[in-house]
Protein backbone atom coordinates (compact mmCIF):
# COMPACT_ATOMS: atom_id res chain seq x y z
CA UNK A 1 0.00 0.00 0.00
CA UNK A 2 3.01 2.35 0.43
CA UNK A 3 3.95 2.50 -3.38
CA UNK A 4 -0.04 2.76 -3.96
CA UNK A 5 -0.02 5.71 -1.22
CA UNK A 6 3.09 7.23 -3.38
CA UNK A 7 1.48 6.97 -6.99
CA UNK A 8 -1.69 8.64 -5.18
CA UNK A 9 0.30 11.82 -3.97
CA UNK A 10 2.28 11.67 -7.06
CA UNK A 11 -0.84 12.24 -8.93
CA UNK A 12 -2.51 14.46 -6.79
CA UNK A 13 0.22 17.16 -7.09
CA UNK A 14 0.45 16.62 -11.37
CA UNK A 15 -3.35 16.65 -11.18
CA UNK A 16 -3.77 13.40 -12.82
CA UNK A 17 -5.28 9.62 -11.47
CA UNK A 18 -2.97 6.90 -10.21
CA UNK A 19 -3.59 4.95 -13.60
CA UNK A 20 -1.96 8.18 -15.59
CA UNK A 21 1.05 8.40 -13.59
CA UNK A 22 1.89 4.27 -13.45
CA UNK A 23 1.60 4.49 -16.74
CA UNK A 24 3.62 7.85 -17.29
CA UNK A 25 6.32 5.96 -15.44
CA UNK A 26 6.27 3.27 -17.67
CA UNK A 27 6.70 5.26 -20.38
CA UNK A 28 9.55 7.42 -18.39
CA UNK A 29 11.64 3.78 -17.62
CA UNK A 30 13.08 2.83 -21.71
CA UNK A 31 12.13 4.02 -24.83
CA UNK A 32 11.36 0.60 -25.67
CA UNK A 33 8.75 -0.07 -22.67
CA UNK A 34 5.51 0.34 -24.36
CA UNK A 35 2.47 -0.38 -21.64
CA UNK A 36 -0.40 -1.77 -23.26
CA UNK A 37 -3.54 -1.41 -20.89
CA UNK A 38 -6.62 -2.93 -21.85
CA UNK A 39 -9.90 -1.46 -20.99
CA UNK A 40 -13.43 -1.80 -22.47
CA UNK A 41 -14.45 1.72 -21.32
CA UNK A 42 -14.19 4.72 -23.38
CA UNK A 43 -13.56 6.99 -20.56
CA UNK A 44 -10.80 5.02 -19.48
CA UNK A 45 -9.35 4.38 -23.13
CA UNK A 46 -9.18 8.33 -22.55
CA UNK A 47 -7.56 8.07 -18.97
CA UNK A 48 -5.13 6.12 -20.23
CA UNK A 49 -4.13 8.21 -23.12
CA UNK A 50 -3.91 11.47 -21.05
CA UNK A 51 -0.43 9.44 -19.62
CA UNK A 52 1.67 11.02 -22.02
CA UNK A 53 0.29 14.72 -20.67
CA UNK A 54 1.85 13.76 -17.44
CA UNK A 55 5.59 14.82 -16.73
CA UNK A 56 6.97 13.04 -14.29
CA UNK A 57 10.27 15.26 -12.64
CA UNK A 58 13.73 13.24 -11.90
CA UNK A 59 12.35 13.29 -8.16
CA UNK A 60 8.85 11.82 -9.01
CA UNK A 61 10.50 8.81 -10.61
CA UNK A 62 13.35 8.61 -8.19
CA UNK A 63 10.44 8.42 -5.32
CA UNK A 64 8.71 5.61 -7.43
CA UNK A 65 11.56 3.97 -8.06
CA UNK A 66 12.60 3.52 -4.51
CA UNK A 67 9.36 2.48 -3.65
CA UNK A 68 9.01 -0.09 -5.95
CA UNK A 69 12.52 -1.55 -5.29
CA UNK A 70 11.35 -2.48 -1.72
CA UNK A 71 8.52 -4.56 -2.62
CA UNK A 72 8.30 -8.15 -2.29
CA UNK A 73 6.90 -10.16 -4.40
CA UNK A 74 5.25 -13.40 -3.65
CA UNK A 75 3.76 -16.19 -5.54
CA UNK A 76 3.55 -16.80 -9.16
CA UNK A 77 3.33 -14.15 -12.09
CA UNK A 78 -0.10 -16.08 -13.10
CA UNK A 79 -2.53 -18.65 -12.02
CA UNK A 80 -1.11 -22.47 -12.49
CA UNK A 81 -3.51 -23.14 -15.49
CA UNK A 82 -1.97 -20.05 -17.41
CA UNK A 83 1.69 -21.08 -16.82
CA UNK A 84 0.77 -24.13 -18.19
CA UNK A 85 -0.68 -22.85 -21.26
CA UNK A 86 2.23 -20.59 -21.98
CA UNK A 87 4.75 -23.57 -21.78
CA UNK A 88 6.59 -21.97 -18.76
Amino acid sequence: MALVDLVRAVAGRKGATPAQVALAWLLARKPWIVPIPGTTKLHRLEENLGAVNVALTENDLKQIDEASSRLKLEGARLPEAALNMTGR
